[in-house]
């Protein structure tokens, strides 16, 4: 018995799904690692801001060779681009400067926590800018999640001061991100996902370095920290930004960051195993809560695109994918 046209472009569809949630997960995993990356160079002294800018030029430097390498930078939307590169860009720079000033502040757990609820951010921005009907199983799920995080953070035996400049800086770094999200969720769909990893890459390059120059910090860094920058640069960065790119193609931003929350999982398993650092019963218990909500994302994400798909041929099954959100039938980069 034959199948028909229409399930083969469910096929298809769900191949393309498995591979935008593998790449949401490669991304959550790029950003988790990044900061515990990042310690070996912060030991040498190097501030923040030197350490992205450097990082950036090197991410920068194989994305470009990556755009011109495959002729993906001709025909390029100019208006898409522009708005990646002066918009988005500095939206991501600021936003990791801001989160880096909450660690300062307020301690790396309770910035871990408030930085982290950007998910909540960008649910409120999709219902108000776009008017788009979010899933209820998804809010269901964004609020323990975030109550997640808090357990994984605040569990730790470090103490944190809260101050009022750290809340804030923190607050800033998370709704930065969420507008960086949702603004790139579009632009990003025009020009394709290593045209716009590039292009935030730059300008959120330029930004932080624009910041460093301005509080005159010292670029003469030692061999370790341009170490940590070329593995940040080559590798965590394009994958991260990259990843997160094409997820939100298939995915959307509100489902790209739900899978963020998966970050801190990533960061703190990874600074047990690298750094030598321990996690107590109740961060434990978080990450379990985490994992255990993360694995039914998915299907809160497909709940709602769940409709008869007719067998009259190809063409309309096609087009009820394309209205369930999987495809993106105007891309094929």
């Amino acid at each position: 018995m034959s199948r028909g046209p229409g399930a083969a472009v469910n096929a298809g569809s769900r191949s393309l799904g498995t591979g935008a949630w593998a790449a949401g997960l490669a991304s959550a995993a790029a950003y988790g690692l990044t900061p515990v990356v990042a310690v070996l160079a912060y030991r040498d002294g190097v501030s923040p801001s030197v350490l992205v800018t450097l990082r950036g030029l090197c991410g920068s430097a194989v994305l470009l060779l990556i755009a011109a390498g495959t002729g993906r930078l001709r025909g390029i939307s100019r208006r898409p681009a522009a708005a990646l590169l002066f918009l988005c860009g500095p939206l991501f720079g600021v936003q990791i400067l801001a989160y880096f000033a909450a660690v300062q502040a307020t301690g790396a757990q309770v910035a871990l926590a408030l930085v982290h609820i950007y998910p909540l951010f960008v649910l409120l921005l999709v219902c108000l800018a776009r008017r788009q009907r979010v899933n209820v199983w998804t809010v269901a799920l964004c609020v323990p999640m975030v109550c997640g995080i808090g357990l994984v953070a605040g569990g730790g035996a470090a103490s944190s001061s809260i101050t009022v400049i750290g809340v804030g800086a923190a607050l800033l770094s998370a709704s930065g991100y969420a507008v960086y999200l949702v603004l790139g969720e579009e632009w990003g769909r025009s020009v394709g996902v290593v045209n716009a990893a590039l292009l935030v890459t730059v300008g959120a390059t330029i930004t932080t370095g624009i910041v460093a120059v301005a509080t005159r910090q010292s670029f003469a860094v030692p061999q370790g920290v341009w170490n940590v920058a070329v593995v940040q640069g080559l590798l965590l960065n394009p994958v991260g930004i990259g990843c997160a790119f094409y997820a939100m193609r298939r995915l959307g931003s509100v489902a790209m960051s739900m899978i963020g929350l998966l970050e801190p999982i990533f960061g703190i398993v990874s600074a047990a195993l690298v750094l030598g650092e321990h996690l107590d019963p109740v961060q434990w218990l978080g990450v379990g809560f985490i994992l255990s909500l993360g694995g039914l994302l998915p299907w809160t994400m497909s709940a709602r695109r769940r409709r008869p798909v007719a067998s009259s041929g190809a063409v309309q099954a096609h087009q009820e994918v394309n209205r369930a959100g999987v495809v993106d039938g105007h891309e094929s980069q």
